[in-house]
């Protein structure tokens, strides 16, 4: 099935296009992106060895049979379904890498309270969990669909 117009045709085409750059990016984002505001605390190796690859690993598997789907449909794309989904993923993991603080000698903190001070660290704390969760949740359910839509599409053709 199509989208029905031509931004949701673009989004779709989008959304495919970067799914393997994003699959890459979103999980160095929320290990080490908060380097770029001063801190780097003891969450970065860790993250870096735990959360990190298991997000990479889920994203590009996902995002690798969503390319390969994508191509194989004209016009190049993902289900609109899945976009929206890969949408909702990247903005839920930029989220969690804003708000997750982490603490060391060097730099405490997180981007919220880098940016707005160290009054708001709580609310950083407050946030990050449930960002993190979706975040799992989502790249788990994209992984799902990206195996599925293939199966599906075909049932619906016969």
């Amino acid at each position: 099935m199509q989208p029905p117009s031509s931004p949701a045709r673009v989004l779709c085409a989008v959304m495919a296009a970067v799914s393997i750059p994003m699959a890459l990016v979103i999980p160095l984002w929320i290990t080490a992106g908060r380097m770029a505001f001063g801190v780097d605390g003891h969450l970065v190796p860790i993250f870096a060895v735990t959360a990190g690859p298991v997000l990479a690993i889920l994203m590009l598997t996902a995002a690798i049979r969503i390319t390969v789907n994508a191509a194989a449909r004209r016009p190049f794309g993902a289900p609109l379904k899945t976009s929206f989904l890969l949408l909702g993923n990247y903005v839920l993991a930029g989220a969690f890498g804003f708000f997750v603080p982490d603490f060391g000698e060097d730099g405490s903190g997180s981007v919220l309270s880098a940016v707005a001070g160290n009054d708001v660290l709580g609310y950083s704390a407050a946030l990050a969990n449930p960002f993190g969760i979706a975040t799992l949740l989502v790249a788990v359910i994209v992984l799902v669909r990206a195996f599925r839509e293939p199966a599906a599409a075909m049932a619906a053709s016969r």
